[in-house]
């Protein structure tokens, strides 16, 4: 069973994009924090906001369960914040989030997987998901995108404005809530301010996103002196 469960990492420093960990055996855990000289985790990232000991998953009587370390800027599992040290159940697709999306994970059972792909096919309901334009397909919920039916990984970040731009298709979105809802990291707690990301930050993003999306890149557009938004026909 082990052999089949893993977490891919979707962005976090210095792992590549769609880095594979497998789940370590019952009795023992994976965990995640930040690497420095003194502390040692499984999987260790650079960046600041991820505490030295953030999270934890581990696998017991073949259930699959998340919790956070008490850390100081928080675990999100599908975008809800984890109680800290409360052990959470992970469902195959789950995405985690380290620090407000500084470190986005996926939980994966393979197993799972193939069995979904196998319901999906025989099954008279449409699969899961929503076309955004022909051969280009999102799963919100999942954070999952492909291209012609091959999936595309993303960062943290192109997928977040993806994602984000997709659930305001066909609406102008402004480089204002752009900038809260993608860095919100960067938001000084206790405050209402707009997070410090400068517009040549924002348009530096959409312009990767729109490479990474190929052919299918022009479907986001700018709106002059406002933001930007997905066109979808």
């Amino acid at each position: 069973m082990k052999d089949s469960l893993y977490i891919r990492i979707e962005a976090g420093d210095p792992y590549d994009t769609g880095s594979l960990m497998p789940l370590k055996p019952e009795g023992e855990t994976l965990t995640f924090g930040r690497s420095s000289h003194t502390n040692e985790t499984d999987v260790s990232f650079i960046s600041p906001y991820v505490s030295r000991m953030h999270a934890e998953i581990y696998l017991e009587d073949g259930i699959t369960f998340i919790r956070d370390l008490d850390s100081k800027h928080g675990t999100a599992l599908n975008n809800n914040l984890l109680e800290p040290n409360i052990p959470k159940r992970l469902q195959s697709g789950d995405v985690i989030s380290l620090a407000k999306g500084v470190v986005l994970l996926t939980y994966l059972n393979t197993q799972a997987e193939e069995t979904d792909l196998t319901m999906e096919f025989t099954s008279p309901i449409e699969p899961t998901g929503t076309q955004i334009m022909s051969g280009l397909h999102i799963i919100p919920e999942r954070r999952q995108i492909s291209i012609d039916g091959v999936p595309l990984f993303l960062s943290g970040k192109h997928t977040d404005l993806l994602v984000f731009l997709y659930r305001k298709k066909n609406q102008a979105v402004s480089s204002d809530e752009i900038k809260i809802h993608i860095w919100p990291e960067r938001m000084v707690a206790g405050s209402n301010e707009v997070p410090d990301v400068g517009n040549d930050e924002i348009n530096a993003l959409v312009y990767r996103l729109r490479k990474k999306l190929g052919p299918y890149g022009d479907s986001i557009i700018t709106v002059p002196r406002y933001g930007y938004m997905l066109q979808i026909g």
